[in-house]
């Protein structure tokens, strides 16, 4: 029997206005996993699994991030309409452990995030503009 309903990789969550988000992933079984810079040569399919080793401490992420791993659509739904509702702090970058990027690792996929947030963006402004 699986006694976890899913992992969370977090990085730069722990301070004292993230308690709540603690909370809530512990009542939904999750799996919480604090990602240092350390680790953040490691793929992300490794973190997930509490793998790797430490290496050289990277630059932290300017900002919060999290990383759902192995949720299903319904209980990914449910998280993020309790963050939601929750009016916790914002966390900026949010993704999901998917085939084609569980080998990718931190920096690479926050990367991606911000070149993803940047054509939303694009999009928005030329949205506007017609």
């Amino acid at each position: 029997m699986k006694n976890n309903a899913g992992t969370i990789l977090m990085y730069n969550c722990s301070g004292p206005e993230f308690s709540k988000l603690r909370q809530i992933f512990a009542m939904l079984r999750l799996r919480m996993r604090v990602v240092e810079p350390d680790r953040y040569h490691v793929p992300l399919a490794e973190l997930e699994k509490g793998m790797g080793e430490p290496g050289e401490a990277q630059e932290p992420l300017p900002e919060s991030m999290l990383v759902f791993c192995g949720l299903g659509d319904l209980l990914l739904n449910r998280v993020l309409e309790v963050i939601r509702v929750a009016q916790l702090p914002p966390v900026g970058m949010k993704a999901v452990l998917t085939a084609n990027n569980r080998e990718w690792n931190t920096r690479e996929l926050y990367e991606e995030l911000l070149r993803e947030r940047e054509e939303i963006a694009a999009q928005r402004a030329q949205g506007e503009k017609k």
